[in-house]
């Protein structure tokens, strides 16, 4: 009976200096978590090495670290927005300026011939500004964590076709017919998995690409889930293709060109939102910007008409 009651007394201490020990890690924790900057690098450690009190250190721990990881991403968005702001004020203060002063010649001129000029130009230099501010909202949207695209598999072909509609003075006045490749019959795999809104944008911004830092060709073709636009790189030009995707890179280097250098920044920015990535290659003097989406496996659908003006007709592969 004695022995009974040694033991029985042995583990009650053993029990409580146990709970010491847990109560003393739990306070330590609490004076460390509230002595602790947000921005501290400091992790929890654990002197009970019972698997409760690892667990829940660990799991402490990484809340901390999932913690810092988000104020660094929003004070790198917000110093990136800033950036954004400040690189985009002289490229917004242009045409804005240069409206405003054809606007006052405009008041002062009598002549009905120059008025139409002036006009012109206004109607261009606000044209101009509403593009700049749409990049820039776009911009500020793909650089929210929530923004989301609704995606589901379409024919990017049409897409394609009816934004060309809108270039096909502008192709039309730099001499570049485009040479289009795209399946002729259905169950090809034509289908990607994308938003046609969204699809919108890349082509325009490709297509604005390739008449601003292009040759005198354009080729865009499907070959499954991918869609290449290749065209030659104007003679004595660079390109990094590392940093092509890259917010405000120009292959000129100076802002001599209009645009706001978010456009390819976009694509790519797109293309991640929707599933899939955009790539960039120079090979003998021509690029190749590839839109990787995730593959549509026979997915029924009806082909297009193919009487999209001049140069929008199916060409077999």
């Amino acid at each position: 009976m004695a022995i009974a009651c040694v033991i029985l007394a042995a583990v009650g201490l053993a029990l409580l200096a146990d709970r010491l020990r847990c109560e003393r890690q739990l306070k330590e924790w609490a004076r460390q978590l509230s002595q602790t900057e947000a921005d501290s690098n400091l992790r929890l450690g654990t002197n009970v090495r019972s698997r409760g009190f690892l667990c829940a250190c660990r799991a402490v721990n990484q809340k901390m670290e999932q913690g810092k990881q988000a104020r660094i991403a929003l004070e790198n968005a917000d110093r990136e927005l800033k950036n954004v702001l400040s690189c985009l004020s002289h490229d917004i203060r242009t045409p804005l300026t240069g409206a405003s002063g054809y606007l006052q010649l405009l008041w002062q001129e009598e002549d009905a011939d120059r008025r139409e000029e002036y006009f012109g130009i206004i109607r261009r230099r606000l044209s101009d500004l509403e593009s700049l501010l749409e990049e820039l909202f776009l911009f500020s949207k793909l650089n929210n964590a929530d923004y989301r695209i609704a995606c589901a598999y379409v024919d990017p072909f049409p897409v394609l076709c009816d934004v060309m509609e809108g270039f096909y003075d502008s192709l039309t006045q730099a001499g570049i017919e485009p040479v289009l490749e795209f399946a002729q019959m259905e169950g090809e795999g034509a289908l990607v998995y994308a938003s046609s809104d969204a699809l919108r944008r890349i082509f325009s911004n490709l297509l604005q690409n390739a008449l601003r830092y292009g040759g005198d060709r354009l080729r865009i073709y499907q070959s499954g889930p991918k869609i290449c636009f290749c065209n030659p790189v104007r003679e004595g030009e660079t390109l990094d293709t590392e940093r092509i995707f890259d917010r405000f890179y120009r292959a000129d280097g100076a802002r001599s060109i209009t645009g706001t250098g978010l456009g390819l920044a976009s694509v790519k920015g797109l293309m991640q939102k929707m599933g899939g990535d955009a790539s960039a290659a120079l090979a003998r003097g021509e690029l190749t910007i590839a839109l990787e989406f995730t593959a549509a496996d026979k997915v029924p659908h009806k082909s297009p008409a193919s009487d999209h003006r001049l140069f929008c007709t199916r060409l077999p592969r």
